[in-house]
C-alpha cells in the first residue's frame, strides 16, 4: 500500500497548472480540462484547509487536557507548588496528540508556555502553545499560531462539622441508614480516595455524634479531662461522700465508670446568654458530666458504683443518707466526636462505633459543633491539630459549614435539665423551661452567624416539609434554626417517621447540600 504524501501531491498540481498556463496549446484545449483543473485545485485547497482545522482540534484538546492537570496540581498543593509547570504542559500535550507522529515531532520543538493569571480573586493557568504554520498548496509563507486553554482554581479552605443523633429513638436499623447517610455524604465532600494524604481539596469533615450531650474522648490524649476540667470540677462536693469511700477519688480516677467505658462527656456556658462559650479556648474551663441514676439506667461498658451518702442531685437541700450509684452514662455517646479530617477510614470507622444511647439535646450538640469548627481548639490544648480548625474568616478566605441531621417527631424536649447549673434548674417541661429553651437556640444561631458559619438543617417527620409549626421541636428549635440557617444554608425535612424510611429522601438533601459545598473548590476550564 503506498502512503499519501501531501508535498508530493500539491508539487504535481502546482507543476500541472505552471504547464497548463505555458503550453502552447493551452488556450485550445476544452473547457472541460480547464473546469477539471479548477475541481482539483478546489478539492486540494480544502484538504489543506481541513488539515490545518482538524490539526488546531487536536491541539485544544491537548492543551485543554494539560491545564486541567496543572489545575489539579494546583488544587491540590494550595497553590504554592514550585514544580516546572512548563515541562508538566508539554508531556500532557505529547501524551494526548494521538499517533499523528509530524505532529508530536513539530510540538518536540514548538515553545510551551504556562502563564498565571486572576479571574474574581482566583488563580488561572494558562497553557500556550505556538506552531509554525504554512499551506502547503499556496506555498505562503511561514506563520506563528497560538493555541492556549485556560483554567480557574477555586480553592476556598472548607470546613464542615456534620452533626448525628444516637438517641433512644435511633435503633440498629436507624444507626444502619445513618452510617450509610454519612458515608455517602463523606465522599460526596471528599472524594473516594480512602487516602487522605492523596486528597486533593482543602476540605475536611468532624463527625459530631449525640444524645444528651457529646463525647470527646480521645486516647490519645489521656490528659484532656485534667486539662480541660475547671478549678474544682473534678471534685464536686456533692460527691464527698463518695470519695472519702476510696472507691474513686475523683471524676477523673480510672476506676470511675465512665472512664473505664472510654466515655467524656464534659459541659460548659449552660446559663442564659452563655451560648456554651464555643467560641473560646478549652483549658480550665469545663465542668464533667457524671450519671447519679440505678444500675439499670446505666451504660454498658462499666459496673456501677454504690455507696451511702446523700443525694447529689439534692445537694445541698438535702443530706438524707442512702444507697447510691453512680453508672456510665448513657446520656454520654459511645463515639466520640471525631475532629477535623480528610481521612475516610477514620470517618468510617467512626461511625461504625455509633450505637443507640438516651435522650436528645440539640442545643448542646450545636456548641459542639461550634467547638469542632472553633480556631481556638486548634493545638495541643484542643484536638492535637497544629492547623486545624481554621481561623473564622469575614471573607471567602475559608469557609465553615455545619450540616445537623434528627428526628423531630414526638412530644418530648429535653431542655437541660439534665446536669444543668444546679441554680438555674427551670424543670423540664414547665413554660418558663421551653421560654428558655427556645432562646438557647437563638443566641447560639446568632453566635454562628456573627462568625460567619453556615447552617444547614434535616429533619425527618412525617407531613407537609412546609408545615413548621406543628411539633413542640418546630414550636421551640424552629425559630432559632431558621436563623441559624439564613447566614447562608438551609433547613429541611423529610416527610418520614424515620430516617430508615426515608433514607432516600435525606440523601438527595445531603447530595445537594455537599454540591453546594464543593462550589468553595474545583477546577474549570473557562477558555
Amino acid at each position: 500500500m503506498k502512503t499519501f504524501c501531501w508535498h508530493t501531491y500539491a508539487s504535481t498540481i502546482r507543476h500541472a497548472l505552471s504547464s497548463f498556463l505555458k503550453g502552447d496549446s493551452g488556450a485550445a484545449l476544452p473547457f472541460i480540462v480547464l473546469i477539471l483543473v479548477g475541481a482539483l485545485v478546489g478539492f486540494s485547497f480544502a484538504l489543506d484547509t481541513t488539515r490545518m482545522v482538524n490539526t488546531a482540534g487536536q491541539l485544544k484538546r491537548a492543551t485543554d487536557a494539560a491545564a486541567l492537570a496543572i489545575g489539579q496540581i494546583q488544587l491540590r498543593n494550595n497553590n504554592d507548588d514550585e514544580t516546572d509547570l512548563d515541562s508538566i504542559a508539554q508531556g500532557y500535550l505529547l501524551n494526548n496528540l494521538g499517533m499523528d507522529s509530524s505532529l508530536i515531532d513539530q510540538m518536540k520543538m514548538a515553545p510551551i508556555s504556562v502563564t498565571q493569571g486572576t479571574k474574581d480573586g482566583h488563580p488561572t493557568f494558562t497553557v500556550t502553545v505556538t506552531l509554525d504554520v504554512q499551506s502547503d498548496l499556496l506555498n505562503s509563507q511561514v506563520e506563528d499560531q497560538l493555541i492556549s486553554s485556560t483554567v480557574e482554581v477555586v480553592s476556598i479552605p472548607t470546613e464542615v462539622a456534620l452533626l448525628l443523633p444516637n438517641t433512644l429513638t435511633e435503633d440498629e436499623s436507624e444507626l444502619v441508614a445513618l452510617r450509610t447517610l454519612g458515608k455517602n455524604f463523606a465522599r460526596n465532600l471528599l472524594g473516594e480516595d480512602t487516602d487522605a494524604s492523596k486528597s486533593t481539596q482543602k476540605v475536611w469533615l468532624s463527625l459530631v455524634p449525640f444524645s444528651q450531650t457529646v463525647n470527646v474522648y480521645d486516647a490519645d490524649d489521656p490528659e484532656r479531662i485534667s486539662r480541660w476540667a475547671a478549678a474544682g470540677a473534678l471534685n464536686p462536693p456533692e460527691l464527698r461522700s463518695l470519695f472519702k469511700t476510696g472507691k474513686v477519688r475523683s471524676l477523673a480516677d480510672p476506676r470511675f465508670p465512665d472512664r473505664i467505658a472510654k466515655l467524656l462527656c464534659m459541659y460548659r456556658g449552660l446559663g442564659a446568654g452563655e451560648n456554651f462559650y464555643w467560641d473560646q479556648q478549652p483549658d480550665s474551663q469545663f465542668e464533667v458530666y457524671y450519671r447519679h441514676d440505678l444500675p439499670q439506667n446505666g451504660s454498658p461498658g462499666a459496673t456501677p458504683i454504690s455507696w451511702v451518702g446523700p443525694n447529689p442531685s439534692l445537694w445541698p437541700s438535702s443530706v438524707a443518707e442512702d444507697v447510691r450509684w453512680i453508672v456510665a452514662d448513657k446520656g454520654c455517646p459511645d463515639a466520640p466526636l471525631l475532629p477535623l479530617t480528610n481521612d475516610l477510614d477514620a470517618i468510617d470507622a467512626r461511625l461504625d462505633e455509633m450505637s443507640t444511647r438516651f435522650n436528645v439535646n440539640y442545643a448542646i450538640a450545636m456548641g459542639w459543633a461550634g467547638h469542632a469548627l472553633s480556631p481556638n481548639m486548634r493545638g495541643s490544648s484542643g484536638w492535637g491539630d497544629s492547623e486545624l480548625p481554621l481561623d473564622f474568616s469575614n471573607s471567602k478566605s475559608n469557609v465553615k459549614v455545619m450540616v445537623m441531621l434528627a428526628n423531630t417527631t414526638g412530644d418530648w424536649f429535653d431542655t437541660d435539665a439534665y446536669n444543668f447549673n444546679s441554680d438555674q434548674v427551670l424543670g423540664s417541661g414547665t413554660n418558663s423551661a421551653k421560654t428558655f429553651s427556645a432562646q438557647r437556640f437563638h443566641d447560639v444561631c446568632r453566635s454562628f452567624r456573627d462568625k460567619n458559619i453556615k447552617f444547614f438543617f434535616i429533619g425527618v417527620r412525617p407531613g407537609d416539609p412546609a408545615d413548621f409549626g406543628r411539633t413542640l421541636f418546630a414550636d421551640i428549635a424552629g425559630p432559632g434554626l431558621r436563623e441559624c440557617a439564613g447566614g447562608g444554608g438551609g433547613l429541611y425535612f423529610a416527610d418520614s417517621s424515620s430516617f430508615t424510611e426515608g433514607r432516600s429522601q435525606v440523601d438527595s438533601l445531603l447530595e445537594e447540600i455537599a454540591e453546594e459545598i464543593r462550589q468553595n473548590y474545583y477546577v474549570r476550564l473557562i477558555k
